[in-house]
């Protein structure tokens, strides 16, 4: 009875026994058919030449490894035709020809193998009692055939990293399924192009703003709908504001410095000159090697004002000065020298000043107790940090001795300024949205670059694509070089932009998809290749 349900194929074999071990259960069993089918010519034959042992490893029972010993025939072909004249009868439901392992446990092997890996998968499968080795799985999942079933209605296409900032890829995503489709080596129109003319039936293609895959959906699918996903939309929008913001470097710096509510004392007097005959005490090495930094750029910042006023193009003048693009790009873009920002501790303990400024004009001159009250507060600096900001609103111990340098408020980057624009107001500390006013006053042109970049999130929110144009209109009549430039890319991918703003459809799937991507490749140790890598992210094909 035991033989009889440890076998793969009840009806094809017939048990002639079973070996219960601690290590291994072994099962005899014997074919029953009366026939066999020729593999080359298909003709039946009755006609049995010999017999021979056949050994597989089979799916555990209870965690104990079964072997499965089959004595199997061979027979005569008797077809005229046939060049075949003896043969192996065929167990399609046992095993494969040559196979060493029955056909469920290498299904098993290749579902452990998709979902875990090799070295993982071959741990699991010697606690399971169906021992294989890690190779041996990522040999059988590589060799299975991926399903190839119809083209899907909606397709998702995005890139991926195979080895980041050299080599990218492109996932298919259906859609409608949330399945992965297929894995492409590169990024290039062409190659989208070719696998979207091997697949017709593509009617949505939703895709980032990549002029790569728009030209290449237009070559392989001339008649599917694109749509730009609307997550890229807002990015974009949110770097033209972010270009926007850098070029008022002189209000980012003048909001940064607002009057204290209460005055902190007098500041010492400037150390008098250093009697003759003594020398004056340089100034730090940092603070040298800082100055010769801002002199260099500002140097590098006049010359790019320079060759752009006399007609160079940004990659020319990039090519002169040995800067890159983008540093050439802010510098043409900004209206003042960019001071370099002030960074250290000052950039995390600025919002404990005004706290500090009241103490102190209280009459609270201990830095010890200052510092207990500040760590209350949530402050995580140290007692020294907070004795340098006292030191500097101290008279000078001795004349002649340089006093600490007071600690400037710090100067956030455009970057952070553009998010603090789009973000709820509700969801701003009291810190960040005075100092979104103080810069607003220093910079009316900001104000309106906001108003319209959160009125183009509600058109996204809320899918109102026909409203799109109006809302153009209003951008080319502001006066935000900025934003007219983000309009000018929506006008030549518009169809696809409007599309977005109406349609439900997004890469949403995809980046989720590509997520899951990134985690098998650091699973695998960043060793996979492409064939593999499509392996475990396509689904397995249902077995037969």
């Amino acid at each position: 009875m035991l033989a009889r349900l440890l076998l793969p194929d009840q009806q094809l074999l017939h048990p002639l026994g079973a070996l219960v071990a601690p290590e291994a259960i072994t099962v005899v069993a014997v074919t029953v058919s009366p026939t066999a089918a020729c593999p080359r010519c298909g003709t039946l034959s009755v006609r049995v030449h010999s017999r021979y042992m056949r050994y597989f490893a089979d799916l555990p029972c209870g965690g104990v490894p079964v072997r499965l010993n089959l004595h199997t025939r061979r027979f005569f072909c008797d077809a005229p035709a046939c060049p075949q004249r003896l043969f192996t009868e065929r167990l399609p439901t046992v095993a494969a020809p040559h196979a060493r392992r029955t056909c469920r446990l290498s299904e098993t092997h290749q579902e452990l193998a998709h979902g875990l890996g090799g070295e993982p998968g071959a741990r699991l499968c010697a606690r399971l009692g169906m021992a294989v080795s890690g190779d041996t799985l990522l040999r059988e999942l590589a060799g299975k055939t991926p399903p190839t079933g119809e083209a899907p209605r909606v397709l998702g296409v995005d890139d991926w990293a195979l080895r980041k900032g050299h080599r990218y890829g492109t996932i298919l995503v259906d859609l409608e399924r949330g399945e992965v489709i297929d894995l492409l080596p590169d990024r290039e129109a062409e190659t989208l192009a070719a696998w979207l003319t091997t697949h017709p039936g593509v009617e949505i293609i939703a895709r980032d703003r990549a002029g790569a895959y728009a030209e290449g959906a237009r070559q392989g699918a001339p008649d599917a709908q694109q749509v730009a996903d609307r997550w890229h939309l807002l990015r974009n929008l949110v770097e033209a504001l972010e270009a926007a913001v850098a070029r008022e470097e002189p209000a980012l710096q003048h909001a940064a410095r607002p009057e204290p509510t209460v005055s902190p004392p007098t500041p010492a007097p400037v150390p008098a000159a250093a009697p003759e005959g003594e020398e004056e005490r340089p100034a730090p090495r940092a603070a040298r090697d800082r100055e010769r930094r801002r002199e260099r750029k500002r140097a590098v910042f006049e010359t790019v004002r320079r060759l752009h006023g006399e007609g160079h193009s940004i990659l020319a003048i990039a090519r002169q000065t040995g800067k890159d693009p983008r540093t050439v790009r802010k510098y043409v873009r900004a209206a003042a020298f960019p001071e370099p920002k002030q960074r250290g501790r000052a950039s995390g303990f600025a919002r404990f000043q005004a706290y500090l400024e009241r103490r102190w004009a209280e009459g609270c001159h201990n830095a010890a107790q200052l510092w207990r009250e500040l760590r209350e507060q949530g402050y995580r600096g140290s007692r020294s940090t907070v004795r340098q900001w006292l030191s500097a609103w101290r008279a000078p111990r001795a004349p002649g001795e340089r006093s600490p340098r007071a600690a400037r408020a710090p100067v956030p980057a455009p970057r952070t300024v553009a998010w603090w624009l789009v973000r709820p107001v509700e969801h701003l500390t009291a810190e960040q949205a005075a100092y979104l006013d103080r810069l607003k006053q220093q910079a009316p042109r900001l104000e309106l670059a906001q108003s319209l970049t959160l009125e183009f999130f509600a058109l996204v929110r809320q899918r109102e694509g026909e409203k799109l144009e109006a809302w153009t209109a209003r951008v080319g009549a502001s006066g935000v070089a900025e934003l007219r430039s983000f309009v000018a890319s929506l006008r030549r991918d518009w169809e696809a932009v409007v599309a977005g703003l109406t349609l439900a459809w997004s890469t949403g799937p995809v980046e989720g998809q590509i997520n899951r991507l990134k985690g098998l490749k650091r699973a695998m140790f960043g060793r996979a290749g492409l064939p593999l890598l499509r392996a475990r992210v396509l689904p397995l094909a249902a077995p037969v």
